[in-house]
C-alpha cells in the first residue's frame, strides 16, 4: 500500500501528557475530598475530560456543576502543559521527515484549549495539515468521527491513511473509520490494544516501521 498520510493521536502518543492530565485531575478531585489514585485514573486514559467529569458528578459529587469541575481541572492542566510537555522519544526527529513525505494530521479527544497548551510547549503544530479536536466533531472516540474528519480535511481516502494510537478507544475509532492502525503501548498493555493492525512497544518503534 502506498500510504498518503498519517493521523496521530496526541496525548499518550506524540506527547507524554497523561501524567499531566492525571496530576491535574487527582489534584482537582482531592480539593473535593475525593482521594482517587493513579490506578483509578488509568481507566480514563483515552477518554475525554467530559466523560470523566460526568462519571464523577454522577457517582461522587452529585451536587457539583460539571462545567465548574471541568474548568477547575483545565486551569491546573493548562499551567502544567504550557510549562513543559515532553515529546515521546523519536517524535521530534521524525516529524519533519514524515511531513516531507506524507500529509500529517492529529485526531484527539482533547479540547482546542488542551491542544493549544501542548503546542505552546512543544512547537509541533506546524507539521500538521489538519488538527481535529473534540470541539470539532459531534462524537468523540471511540466513534470514528475524529478520524473521518481528519481524512476529509486532508482530502485523502481513509484506507490510504495510517493511524497511530495509544488507547483502545482511539484504536476502535481509527479502525471504524477505515485507517490502518498502529497501536503503541505507552499507556496500555498490548492485550488492551489487540484491535490494532500492528502493535509496537513505543511511538518511536512505530515511527521507525513507517519510515523503513
Amino acid at each position: 500500500m502506498a500510504w498518503q498520510g498519517i493521523v496521530f493521536d496526541l496525548d499518550g502518543t506524540l506527547v507524554d501528557t497523561e501524567p499531566l492530565h492525571r496530576d491535574a485531575w487527582l489534584d482537582t478531585l482531592s480539593t473535593y475530598h475525593l482521594n482517587y489514585d493513579e490506578a483509578w485514573f488509568s481507566q480514563w486514559i483515552g477518554q475525554s475530560d467530559r466523560t470523566l467529569a460526568s462519571w464523577v458528578v454522577a457517582n461522587a459529587l452529585h451536587q457539583m456543576d460539571e462545567e465548574t469541575l471541568l474548568e477547575s481541572k483545565r486551569k491546573k492542566y493548562y499551567r502544567l502543559a504550557s510549562e513543559y510537555t515532553p515529546l515521546f522519544r523519536g517524535v521530534g526527529e521524525a516529524l519533519p521527515i514524515l511531513a516531507s513525505k506524507y500529509a500529517l494530521a492529529i485526531a484527539t479527544n482533547s479540547s482546542n484549549e488542551d491542544a493549544e497548551a501542548v503546542f505552546l510547549s512543544t512547537r509541533i503544530e506546524p507539521y500538521f495539515k489538519a488538527i481535529v479536536t473534540s470541539n470539532k466533531v459531534a462524537h468523540m472516540k471511540p466513534a470514528p468521527d475524529p478520524y473521518l474528519q481528519a481524512a476529509s480535511l486532508l482530502q485523502i481516502d481513509p484506507k490510504k491513511l495510517i493511524a497511530v494510537e495509544d488507547s483502545p478507544a482511539g484504536i476502535t475509532a481509527a479502525r471504524q473509520a477505515g485507517l490502518y492502525t498502529l497501536g503503541v503501548t505507552n499507556s496500555h498493555p498490548e492485550d488492551k490494544l489487540k484491535e490494532a493492525d500492528k502493535i509496537f512497544p513505543s511511538t518511536q518503534d512505530a515511527l521507525i516501521w513507517i519510515t523503513r
